[in-house]
């Protein structure tokens, strides 16, 4: 198992959405995204490809390896459960939301994802079907 610092955590991340968004992922893409150097992307990416994570050759662009998208997309998907939470399920701003899912989603294993997940999918069908139960929890949660 590949343990990695947040900070490459957030490079695998970025690299993902990138991807999404632009389909070619490019070293300064990456640096504003992240708002790093090109140089500091660099580094990083070296590090990752030496861990079968990525592919890159000099000047060229960034791929992920299937390995390394395997592991993007559990960094993702952690974030995603995590802004959802705060969000929707809380109530914050999105700057908030997306604040606390980028300091924590680093620490959540695998375990809680999954019950946050269903809790998350649970409360979806409650709220979606009683509105009793949504004001409840609204009235739980406060408004401060």
């Amino acid at each position: 198992m590949i343990d990695l610092t947040e900070g490459r955590e957030n490079y695998l991340e970025a690299i993902l959405l990138e991807e999404r968004e632009r389909r070619i992922v490019r070293t300064k893409n990456l640096a504003r995204r992240l708002g790093v150097t090109s140089p500091s992307v660099n580094a990083a990416i070296k590090y990752l490809a030496r861990l079968g994570l990525v592919e890159h050759e000099s000047y060229s662009h960034i791929e992920l390896t299937p390995r390394g998208r395997k592991k993007a997309e559990m960094i993702y998907s952690r974030h995603k459960a995590l802004y959802h939470f705060f969000s929707r399920t809380l109530g914050l701003s999105a700057e908030i939301s997306e604040a606390n899912a980028c300091g924590i989603e680093h620490h959540l294993d695998a375990a809680s994802l999954k019950k946050l997940t269903r809790f998350l999918d649970f409360l979806e069908r409650k709220t979606g079907k009683g509105r009793v139960f949504a004001a409840q929890l609204k009235e739980a949660l406060g408004d401060d």
